[in-house]
């Protein structure tokens, strides 16, 4: 088979932190998803709306653990009391967003803050983040 033809071979999905790492950057997340939003972390975990900031808050924090951290729906829907079809549908629902320029600048910075603070430099699918 040509080289042009041969299926491409995808990145190796990175090894899981431990749960004890993983539990410590999902508190980060939210904390740091609760203080962009303006929200506190009772109504960022409520098990009900409790508002659309706080909605938007909690999605937002879900998308970041996902694409950012690269955790799993199912390790961040039980970190967050969501089922993973909720966190699914928070990360789709973020992703919809990310088209409006001022909103994708603001989850960067989410983005960015929390790489910082977990000490990473890139995201797990190893974008580079040095145009930000």
């Amino acid at each position: 088979m040509p080289a042009s033809l041969a299926p491409l071979a995808l990145p190796p999905r990175m090894a899981m932190p431990p749960l004890g790492e993983v539990r410590r950057n999902v508190a980060l997340v939210k904390q740091l998803s609760a203080h962009f939003f303006d929200v506190s972390e009772t109504e960022l975990l409520a098990p009900t709306r409790k508002g659309a900031n706080a909605a938007l808050a909690r999605q937002v924090a879900m998308y970041v653990c996902h694409v950012t951290l690269g955790f799993r729906f199912s390790e961040i829907g039980e970190l967050f009391g969501r089922d993973r079809t909720t966190v699914s549908y928070a990360c789709n629902a973020i992703e919809d967003r990310r088209d409006n320029p001022e909103f994708d600048h603001f989850v960067i910075r989410i983005e960015v803050a929390v790489l910082a603070l977990v000490g990473r430099d890139t995201y797990t699918s190893g974008n580079e983040l040095a145009r930000y």
